[in-house]
């Protein structure tokens, strides 16, 4: 849903960055979940926030200097799933896409969707391998394009085809 930047100030501010598509929903949400990626969520609650040049500001309950807000910096934002609105028929949310298998060119599969970022121009998906080899790749990023790229999507079965060879 969004992600914590830089701290803002003395007492205890940190800086937001939305991914709803309407920026300022992010704070119609409550509680809201906090990670580092690899660590569990922790639940949170705003005490404040407020718009601040082109984003937003936020203050959390308990984090009241600076030195306690940079411990928050770069966290992930999530909010519980029954949060959401209801997705109508052949509507996802990006989440959905995590934990599907990944089945490039040649009917070879190149791994699980162990996350999505968002960079603007469209998700990225971040692809681990099933069975990591010592010489093959850590992780693909392979762009969330209907048509070009993924060719096609199946949730129920939680799988996605792409047109992406092994070797890219």
């Amino acid at each position: 849903m969004g992600r914590l930047g830089a701290v803002y100030g003395i007492k205890g501010y940190i800086k937001v960055q939305s991914f709803t598509e309407r920026p300022e929903n992010l704070f119609d949400y409550s509680p809201w979940f906090i990670r580092r990626r690899g660590e569990d969520w922790r639940e949170v609650s705003v005490a404040a926030w407020q718009p601040h040049q082109q984003g937003f500001i936020v203050k959390l309950d308990g984090v009241d200097t600076r030195e306690q807000a940079v411990l928050y910096t770069g966290m992930d934002i999530g909010i519980k799933r029954s949060s959401l609105p209801p997705t109508a028929k052949d509507e996802f949310y990006l989440a959905d896409l995590e934990g599907c298998k990944v089945i490039g060119l040649n009917e070879v599969c190149l791994g699980i969707v162990s996350r999505i970022v968002d960079h603007g121009a469209a998700p990225i998906m971040v692809v681990s391998p099933s069975d990591l080899k010592k010489d093959g790749p850590k992780e693909r990023l392979i762009p969330f394009v209907m048509g070009p790229i993924v060719s096609a999507l199946d949730l129920d079965a939680r799988v996605i085809r792409v047109e992406w060879g092994e070797d890219y």
